[in-house]
C-alpha cells in the first residue's frame, strides 16, 4: 500500500498519548505496549491512575521493567507538574483520587501541555489496542489542518474484529438526547475511503480515541470534569463547534473492548454507568439545548421505564436516580438492594 512507502518524517508531529487506569492495569499495560509497538518516534505516553487498588498501581509500575530507563512515575499531580525537563517515553501519574474520566485525563493533559513542542494529544481509553499505522493515519488527516480540532479513528470491536463500533464518532438527536454511533456493527470492509462523508455527520468524536490539537485545548479548554463519566467528549466537541471541525481518519484502526473497566459491556450496563449516562444526557441538554430539555426529559424517563418493564428494576432505579440527580449533579452513591 502506498501509505507504507511514505517517509515517516513527512507527517511527523510530536504526540502525547494519554490514558487512564482504574483497577484495570492488565488492559492498561496492553494498551501502552501496543502504543510502543507502533514505533512512532515522536510519541510520548502518559498513564494516569485514579487511585486504584494497590495491586493495580504496582502492576503499572512494572512497565519500568518492560521499558528500562524510559519510565518515570509520579506520586501526585503536583509532583508531575513540577517536571521541568523533557517528557520521558512513559510517564505514570497517581492522581490521588477517583476523579472520573475527564478529571483523570485532564491530569495527564495538563502535564503533557508543559512540553510546548507537543502538537497533538491522543486521548485513549485504557481498554484499547492500536494498530501500527493508527497514529500516522490520524496525523496525516490533521497535520496542517488547523480547522480540525478533534479527530477520530475507526473503532473496531476488540472481540469481533470484523465489526465496527464506530466510524470515529456519533450523530446526535437533541430532541431525544440520543446518540447513534456512525457505522455501528458495520463490517470492517465497509470502512469508507472518503472521510468527509462521515465528518459531516459527526456531533462528537467518541472518547475512546480522540486526537486533539494543542490549539483546540488552548482555545476551548480541557474536558468539563463535572460530567465525571459520559458526555464529556460530547460537551468538549460542542464547545468548540464555532471555531473547529471534527475529523475522521478511516485508516486509523483502534480495537476497543468497550466498557471493560466500568461494566458497560454487560447487559444493560452497570448501575454506575446507567446513573451517569442518564444524569449527563440531561446535564448536556441543560447546558447546550435548554429549550429541548422537556422533550429530552420525557425521552429519558421513557427509556428508564422500559428497563423496568423488561424486568430490570435495579438498572431502572439507577437510571431514575441519575435523572433525579441531574439538577444538582450529585455523584453516584451505591445503595444496598
Amino acid at each position: 500500500m502506498a501509505w507504507d512507502c511514505m517517509c515517516a518524517s513527512e507527517f511527523s508531529a510530536k504526540v502525547v498519548a494519554v490514558t487512564l487506569n482504574w483497577n484495570n492495569a492488565a488492559d492498561t499495560t496492553n494498551c501502552v505496549l501496543s502504543l510502543l509497538e507502533m514505533n512512532y518516534p515522536e510519541l510520548r505516553i502518559v498513564v494516569c491512575d485514579n487511585a486504584s487498588e494497590p495491586g493495580s498501581w504496582a502492576t503499572l509500575l512494572e512497565l519500568s521493567h518492560k521499558v528500562p530507563g524510559q519510565v518515570r512515575a509520579f506520586s501526585s499531580p503536583s509532583d508531575a507538574l513540577a517536571m521541568v525537563d523533557n517528557l520521558p517515553l512513559v510517564s505514570i501519574i497517581q492522581t490521588g483520587a477517583n476523579l472520573g474520566y475527564a478529571g483523570g485525563m485532564n491530569v495527564g493533559l495538563r502535564y503533557a501541555l508543559l512540553d510546548r513542542s507537543v502538537e497533538f494529544f491522543w486521548v485513549l481509553n485504557n481498554d484499547t489496542v492500536v494498530e501500527r499505522q493508527s497514529l500516522r493515519a490520524l496525523v496525516e488527516r490533521t497535520k496542517g489542518r488547523e480547522d480540525i480540532g478533534i479527530c477520530g479513528s475507526s473503532l473496531v470491536l476488540y472481540h469481533d474484529r470484523s465489526r465496527i463500533q464506530a466510524f470515529g464518532g456519533a450523530s446526535y438527536n437533541p430532541w431525544l438526547a440520543r446518540s447513534r454511533a456512525i457505522g455501528f456493527n458495520a463490517l470492517v470492509s465497509d470502512i469508507p475511503d472518503v472521510p468527509e462523508l462521515v465528518e459531516k455527520r459527526l456531533a462528537y468524536v467518541i472518547g475512546a480515541a480522540m486526537l486533539v490539537s494543542r490549539r483546540y485545548i488552548e482555545e476551548v479548554g480541557l474536558m468539563d470534569e463535572r460530567y465525571f463519566l459520559y458526555s464529556e467528549e460530547h460537551d468538549w466537541a460542542h464547545r468548540g463547534r464555532e471555531k473547529f471541525k471534527l475529523g475522521y481518519a478511516p485508516r486509523s484502526i483502534v480495537y476497543h473492548k468497550h466498557g471493560a473497566t466500568i461494566g458497560t459491556a454487560a447487559s444493560g450496563g452497570s448501575n454506575l454507568s446507567l446513573f451517569y449516562l442518564f444524569r449527563n444526557k440531561l446535564a448536556f441538554t441543560r447546558s447546550h439545548h435548554p429549550a429541548l430539555y422537556p422533550s429530552a426529559l420525557i425521552a429519558l424517563l421513557w427509556d428508564a421505564t422500559k428497563l423496568l418493564l423488561r424486568g430490570r428494576p435495579r438498572k431502572a432505579r439507577a437510571a431514575f436516580r441519575g435523572i433525579l440527580a441531574e439538577p444538582t449533579m450529585r455523584p453516584y452513591e451505591p445503595r444496598q438492594s
